[in-house]
């Protein structure tokens, strides 16, 4: 077998590349988190937080005279505290406790990896208890299905200091508060209990009587985290061969197939799920799933983990809007924002969230005015001039109905979309309230710690001035989020609920399905 030249060549180049990979991977230093903080580490991890705080963070804009002796008082007690040395993980809850001071609901901690202990049962809230499942959602105890106590504690001591882990209105919500309630071993600490290997659970029943289990502490075995770290050495030992083969078969994500696709409920609902908006905009297939599902009677979407900026999805969807008379003044203003001044920020930084400068309307100035007139008056030294967001150019059409799935897990272009929505007659918001995040966000790594943190550095308002940001939407049928759906049972909910009123009725012709839910 006989190669030519070019192919000699372009092996060559492909292995020197490969290579040259390979030693630059080397060359980098990794950047490990440190496992112990000291007192100093400590004071100065707190100090470049409070002054990236005071210089990037939007909320901490909005109130800086309340929010600032509040932030100091905070990290005076962290210091004084942890005068010794201080396990990195418990350094990251206290920082996300005081970043929870903010009311910003897009501060935290980022990847947040607590290794201290996890409760070993699952709870699952049902009216006023709480039930204690195991590891296939079954009850530990049959007799008993019921936990009341922790470690002697009622169970509304522990949501209590879950709690302060969440920012509003997070703290309502049961999906963002069963994590943290898992995290035995740093609520303990926070409730002052000792850290043991084990722990005791109270159980009840329906008639009241009691019992007692004590349940093990599962253990972070050394020699599986050993065997990882061994894995890990082979991996990255491997020959240059196999490091050219997985670069051959290397695909982006963003055109890797979406898994989600139309679903069936029964003959006159479907159902789809929508996580990442910016993979919906890039992805054909999907939206002609989309499009498919708008053609029955009731589509049900699931955006319950949907986050990203584009407005592709909201743009389709508005089809199920009403028509509005009612706005004269500017009927296609969606609503307003700004964002924190910074030297290192551009005067487009809110482009990506599909706002543009209020210039870009090209309205007179006393139009201008009259537009703004309930807006609030700002720092302009802290805040960035005005921009703005224009609804769709959509036309409603059709009379069927929507459905949607949403959660404080709901962000970004997705709080539009339930923000939108709750106003429209044939759209229903089904879950829990949505956190308000609407914001681009600023990030940085603590020096020592290397804790990657984030928060808001824009805020949202809604075309008549109210702030939108750290508000929140409320559904329309509120549903916890801690169990399966049962689809069928949700469209019984979507039935009963109580029709909203329409702006104005439609007289365009129907393009879509015309069936009665059934």
């Amino acid at each position: 077998m006989s190669f030519s030249y070019r192919s000699i060549v372009m092996l060559l180049s492909v292995i020197i590349f490969a290579s040259l990979l390979k030693l630059a991977f080397f060359a980098v230093p990794k950047d490990n988190t440190a496992p112990m903080l000291n007192a100093q580490e400590v004071r100065q991890d707190l100090y470049a937080l409070l002054d990236q705080i005071e210089q990037h963070s939007a909320f901490y804009a909005l109130t800086p005279d309340k929010a600032s002796p509040q932030l100091k008082y905070m990290a005076s007690l962290i210091v004084e505290q942890y005068q010794d040395m201080t396990p990195n993980d418990r350094f990251a809850a206290e920082i996300t406790k005081l970043l929870n001071s903010l009311k910003d609901p897009g501060a935290q901690v980022h990847d947040f990896d607590d290794q201290s202990g996890d409760l070993p049962l699952t709870l699952r809230p049902l009216n006023d208890q709480w039930l204690a499942l195991d590891s296939s959602n079954s009850p530990i105890n049959n007799d008993f299905p019921f936990v009341t106590h922790i470690d002697g504690l009622p169970m509304s001591k522990w949501v209590a200091a879950s709690q302060a882990y969440l920012s509003e209105p997070a703290k309502q919500s049961q999906e963002m508060q069963l994590p943290w309630l898992k995290k035995l071993n740093l609520l303990r600490e926070d409730l002052g209990l000792s850290i043991k290997p084990y722990v005791l659970v109270t159980l009840i029943n329906d008639d009241l009587q009691n019992q007692q289990v004590t349940l093990a502490l599962p253990s972070h075995e050394p020699q599986a985290q050993l065997a990882a770290s061994n894995q890990e050495d082979k991996t990255q030992d491997m020959s240059v061969l196999e490091f050219i083969n997985q670069l051959s078969q290397f695909e982006r994500s963003e055109f890797q197939d979406v898994p989600y696709q139309l679903e069936t409920v029964n003959n006159t609902t479907v159902k789809l799920k929508i996580s990442d908006l910016y993979a919906f905009e890039l992805n054909r297939d999907l939206q002609q799933e989309l499009l498919k599902g708008m053609t029955h009677p009731l589509l049900i979407i699931d955006l319950r983990d949907a986050s990203g900026f584009s407005p592709k999805l909201l743009t389709l969807l508005s089809r199920y809007q009403d028509a509005d008379l009612n706005n004269t003044l500017a009927p296609n203003v969606m609503g307003f924002a700004h964002y924190r001044r910074s030297p290192e920020l551009r005067n487009d930084y809110l482009q990506p969230l599909n706002f543009k400068p209020l210039a870009a309307l090209e309205y007179s100035v006393p139009r201008l005015k009259s537009l703004t007139r309930n807006l609030p008056s700002v720092d302009e030294d802290k805040f960035s001039p005005w921009y703005i967001r224009t609804k769709p150019a959509v036309t409603p059409e059709g009379r069927n109905r929507l459905a949607l799935l949403v959660s404080p897990k709901c962000r970004q272009e997705c709080e539009w979309i339930a923000y939108r929505t709750k106003s429209w007659s044939r759209a229903n918001l089904i879950g829990e309230k949505t956190s308000g995040d609407f914001a681009r966000q600023y990030h940085f790594k603590l020096p020592n710690s290397g804790l990657d943190i984030r928060f808001s550095s824009s805020l949202t308002y809604d075309a008549q001035g109210k702030l939108l940001s750290g508000a929140g939407t409320e559904p329309d049928i509120w549903l916890p989020q801690n169990s399966d759906i049962q689809w069928q049972g949700l469209v019984s909910l979507v039935r009963s609920a109580k029709p909203k009123t329409q702006l104005i009725q439609t007289s365009q012709p129907t393009k879509l399905a015309q069936a009665k839910l059934n």
